[in-house]
């Protein structure tokens, strides 16, 4: 239990009875007794005392390790706020630390991130951000910006003296270099969302085809009822998945046909929404018999028409579906019954995701970053605009200006109030 402000170590001491020494800041954990709010002995532990400034907060702060139990929790929590303090707001402790320069506000969101991580990869991208990643790659950008931002307004202001002079080619070039740079980190906000975010991976095709069979495959064990009864699957399933890292919503679907019962009917249109909604369709052909021309040409249709198409032939463990021709040039062999072929698939999917990107390096990932990034370009685009059409320095430098506002929104230097209170908003409480 974390207790942070001014009175943190007052609370804490009330809560507490030292085995030996007396607690002190910035010293190593004291071991001792918790205590109730009738001074009764709850559990032992330690306690560990963070002086103003070198806590996460940068605020005094005290913590309370006792061994976990719920009920001896909510007893100290009861007790700290009977002693004067007050339940955390939602991300306070984060805000706290943002509003005291412990972090910047991209920082901030990355611990959100961190902490909703449902990924072993979506945590260290999220651990990288939160140690500073975002800020880190934004800095030769702003760097450069204030530079001549500082060189155009030194050239308006001294327009007589020679040493002011601005070289036109080589202020031309840097704004270049800054639409280049946020440019590339869009580039990479593609990659950085499905991190983030996840992916949605909806399973079509023909009843029987193995959907149901791959689905489980793929999840590693039985969730979805498998028959040899056409129509089994007549709703959406869906779980999650984990692509080498990227986060998957995996939706199975019912068959698709054109003749079917009224209920099965629905399933067909919750199928064909699943699959307008995905951000991949894996398109399952039954490859134990062969297949019908016109499924073919839609098959083939489908994976050149729309790239978020990936044509599954399913039940190549057949000796009959061994020997014939893929439909099409990318379509992949697999087998729901024995697992060949799975991992090349798992590879393809994610590859597809993430658009065969290093996904290591530090990326955008927030789309509040990504639409700030935007505006930047925008503005930067608007500053070559005005530069190429001979306008004077004072026009070019408020476009600059504002690209550097709009970058200072990722960090935080330029948010309003509101913004804050939206964004600590969707914190979990206690963080």
């Amino acid at each position: 239990m974390r207790l942070s402000g001014e009175q943190a170590p007052s609370i804490a001491a009330r809560l507490f009875r030292p085995a030996h020494r007396e607690p002190a800041p910035a010293g190593p954990p004291t071991f001792g007794c918790f205590v109730d709010r009738a001074g009764q002995n709850l559990d032992h532990g330690y306690l560990v005392l963070f002086p103003a400034g070198g806590s996460f907060t940068g605020e005094a702060t005290a913590e309370l390790w006792p061994h976990g139990a719920p009920v001896v929790l909510a007893e100290l929590v009861s007790a700290a706020i009977e002693a004067g303090a007050r339940p955390a707001e939602p991300g306070e402790f984060t805000y706290r630390a943002l509003r005291n320069g412990r972090l910047d506000l991209a920082r901030a969101e990355a611990v959100r991130d961190l902490v909703a991580a449902r990924t072993l990869f979506q945590a260290r991208v999220a651990f990288a951000q939160a140690e500073g990643a975002v800020a880190e790659r934004l800095a030769p950008l702003r760097e450069s910006l204030e530079e001549w931002i500082a060189r155009a307004e030194a050239a308006v202001e001294f327009v007589d003296e020679s040493e002011t002079h601005l070289p036109p080619a080589a202020f031309r070039a840097a704004i270049d270099r800054a639409l280049a740079l946020c440019r590339e980190l869009l580039e990479g906000f593609r990659t950085g969302r499905v991190v983030r975010d996840g992916a949605t991976l909806a399973i079509v095709g023909r009843p029987n085809a193995g959907k149901s069979s791959l689905f489980n495959r793929l999840l590693a064990r039985e969730r979805a009822i498998v028959t040899e009864i056409e129509g089994t699957t007549r709703d959406t399933l869906e779980e999650s998945i984990d692509l080498d890292g990227i986060p998957a919503r995996l939706v199975d679907t019912a068959g698709l046909r054109d003749r079917a019962d009224r209920i099965e009917l629905e399933g067909v249109r919750r199928a064909r929404q699943a699959r307008e909604e995905a951000d991949l369709v894996l398109l399952v052909l039954d490859g134990s018999h062969e297949a019908d021309p016109e499924d073919l040409a839609a098959a083939t249709e489908a994976a050149e028409a729309d790239p978020r198409t990936v044509v599954v032939v399913n039940k190549c463990d057949l000796e009959l579906a061994a020997g014939r021709d893929l439909p099409h040039p990318r379509a992949l062999r697999v087998s729901a019954k024995s697992g060949a072929g799975i991992a090349e698939l798992k590879a393809e999917l994610r590859g597809r995701l993430t658009g065969g990107a290093v996904v290591e390096d530090p990326i955008i990932t927030d789309a509040r970053h990504a639409r700030a990034l935007e505006r930047t370009v925008g503005s930067l685009e608007g500053a070559v605009r005005a530069n190429d059409a001979g306008l004077t320095e004072e026009l070019v430098l408020e476009d600059l200006r504002q690209a550097i506002h709009e970058l200072g929104t990722i960090t935080g230097e330029f948010d309003a109030e509101q913004l804050y209170d939206r964004i600590f908003s969707k914190f979990c409480i206690g963080k």
